[in-house]
């Protein structure tokens, strides 16, 4: 009976923590919306070197070595690719946070589902149901009657937004590390790629001395914001169905849709 009652515990916890985490993505669209004194170039440093810090320090914590160990070259190859994706993915969002296409946004991730079904179909053939192809297409006839009603879209936005999410998040199921290890390997790879490219071109990355008071104390939760809905999600992930996952999913996209409709009346 306690097994029982331990285990609808942890399958409600993991339902609340999936759901909470893709609330909280959607809604750090305003905290870097707050930021728009600092260049996204800036932000995205930022961003990746407190990650990266906090990522460290969690798996020290909580000795996660043991899964770094499983790394091959073919994985760091994969992550290496994975963390390119994600950084033109965080550099996409937080630009259009910051110029307030939380619409945009919220269209860029309710495509990228689809973009990893079409690769899984064409490059992998994977099978899908009648059912789910029709549905996938009724979805999918509905975000394109969105955006061709919808005037002055920023049209490129959504299309990187939904290309990159949907690349790393396929690329993502080909590696069996778990995703704290394997944001730790992307993390520290930008950081380096992030070492170089300030060495080599001059980046011009802000110190905090340059920012506004408000800002400066914001740019320290960069890490937290960027990391924290992710745990989240790592947690859950394989805790409850991947049908039930990919539904919670959807709450990313109808939160920044919702902040664009609040932000804009």
């Amino acid at each position: 009976m306690n097994a029982y009652k331990t285990s609808r515990s942890t399958h409600a916890l993991s339902i609340f923590l999936c759901g909470l985490a893709n609330f909280l993505l959607g809604i750090s669209s305003l905290y870097w919306r707050g930021l728009s004194d600092i260049s996204p170039i800036t932000l995205i440093a930022y961003r990746i070197t407190l990650s990266a810090a906090i990522l460290t320090l969690f798996v020290g914590l909580f000795r996660q070595k043991r899964n770094i160990k499983k790394l091959t070259i073919k994985l760091v190859f994969l992550h290496c690719i994975a963390s390119l994706l994600i950084a033109v993915n965080w550099g996409s969002f937080i630009w259009a946070s910051i110029h307030g296409l939380f619409l945009e946004s919220g269209l860029g991730y309710l495509l990228a589902p689809f973009f990893s079904i079409a690769l899984g179909i064409t490059l992998y053939h994977e099978s899908i149901t009648f059912k789910k192809a029709l549905s996938a297409l009724i979805a999918l006839s509905l975000i394109i009657a969105l955006i061709i009603s919808s005037n002055n879209l920023n049209h490129l936005t959504y299309i990187i937004i939904s290309t990159t999410w949907g690349l790393y998040t396929y690329i993502k199921k080909l590696t069996p590390l778990d995703m704290v290890s394997g944001l730790l390997v992307e993390t520290i790879f930008l950081t380096a790629c992030l070492a170089i490219a300030t060495l080599a071109f001059s980046l011009p990355v802000m110190y905090p001395s340059d920012f506004f008071t408000h800002s400066n104390k914001l740019i320290w939760l960069a890490g937290g914001v960027s990391i924290v809905p992710l745990l989240m999600l790592s947690y859950s992930t394989g805790k409850i169905p991947l049908s039930l996952t990919g539904l919670l999913q959807f709450i990313l996209p109808a939160t920044l849709i919702l902040v664009s409709i609040l932000t804009h009346t």
